[in-house]
């Protein structure tokens, strides 16, 4: 839902206006779990994608929960409006753990990179935060993920992940 320009006037429809409106911040709920099986080629996640304004700055949070198995590994990038610049970096398992107790990846990403997540065969948890800046065009912010490497054991992005967008710019 984009954000909404005040005229003298305009009156509040309901709660979850203030937040929508006052503090400048969207989300995205994942609701039902979703899988890839045998495939590197990045997807658009069906849930966790928020709207951005044309010519505005955005802070973002990703918290994904996911199970990716160990020879698999996970990859993900954003897609962004044309002309958006995105930096941001994510604090996932390192390629290669082993377990979910592991070296932690800090790599710094833009719109053009992919981070590349560790697979335990259990459930982890990836947070990733940075800066959208847009520019002429609106459009969404979405999570988009793959395997790292293609395997038979499905890798999932689970219900109760969300993706938050904060406006920095009015």
């Amino acid at each position: 839902m984009p954000f909404k320009t005040f005229t003298d006037g305009a009156v509040l429809q309901a709660d979850a206006d203030v937040d929508r409106f006052f503090i400048q911040q969207v989300h995205a709920l994942k609701t039902a779990d979703e899988s890839i099986t045998s495939s590197t080629t990045l997807q658009n996640d069906d849930q966790l994608l928020v709207p951005l304004l044309a010519n505005s700055q955005y802070w973002i949070e990703l918290f994904a929960i996911y199970n990716a198995a160990t020879a698999s590994d996970m990859s993900i990038t954003f897609s962004v409006p044309a002309g958006a610049a995105l930096y941001w970096s994510h604090g996932g398992l390192a390629g290669g753990a082993t377990s979910s107790v592991d070296r932690i990846s800090r790599n710094f990403l833009d719109e053009t990179g992919s981070g590349w997540i560790g697979g335990t065969g259990g459930d982890a948890v990836v947070m990733g935060e940075g800066r959208v800046a847009t520019g002429a065009t609106a459009g969404n912010l979405q999570l988009r993920w793959a395997q790292n490497t293609s395997g038979a054991t499905a890798t999932i992005v689970k219900a109760g992940s969300i993706l938050i967008a904060q406006r920095l710019t009015v």
